[in-house]
């Protein structure tokens, strides 16, 4: 009886670790974890959109994907001149701000937190759709 006590407590610990409730390292580091995901958005076009990632433990390097494609670490995203990463590496801010937001803009993006010593890598993503302003639509199909 003692025995199955036992492993089912070890059970336990393993699933709490696993699924995150204990989001500690080995050596009894902490691990980094999300404080903030990126929440799924609607955006009309023209719009100034922010896609919110926060991290606390922050351990390993950051960047956002657009449907998988990498924008890179720094600041300013090469090829997107209207992205651009408004981080605050002491406070665990990386944030993706979209100006003038298009139909191209529309995608998967996801906030990515490499690997470091003791740290496995995260992944947190949204999902950006980009409507017509009313007056798009106006003139496109006319008023009614």
């Amino acid at each position: 009886m003692m025995y199955l006590a036992v492993k089912l407590f070890c059970f336990s610990i393993v699933l709490n670790v696993v699924c995150g409730r204990y989001a500690t390292s080995t050596d009894g580091e902490p691990q980094q974890t999300f404080r903030i995901t990126p929440n799924d958005i609607e955006a009309v076009q023209g719009d100034e959109v922010v896609l919110r990632c926060e991290i606390e433990h922050l351990a390993g390097r950051v960047q956002w994907t657009k449907d998988g494609f990498a924008l890179g670490f720094g600041n300013e995203i090469v090829g997107y001149p209207r992205f651009s990463l408004n981080q605050n590496h002491s406070d665990g801010v990386y944030n993706l701000r979209i100006t003038n937001a298009s139909y191209d803009d529309a995608a998967l993006y996801q906030c990515q937190v490499g690997p470091a010593k003791h740290n496995h890598p995260i992944r947190a993503q949204a999902k950006l759709t980009v409507v017509a302003t009313s007056k798009d639509f106006h003139g496109k199909y006319g008023r009614t």
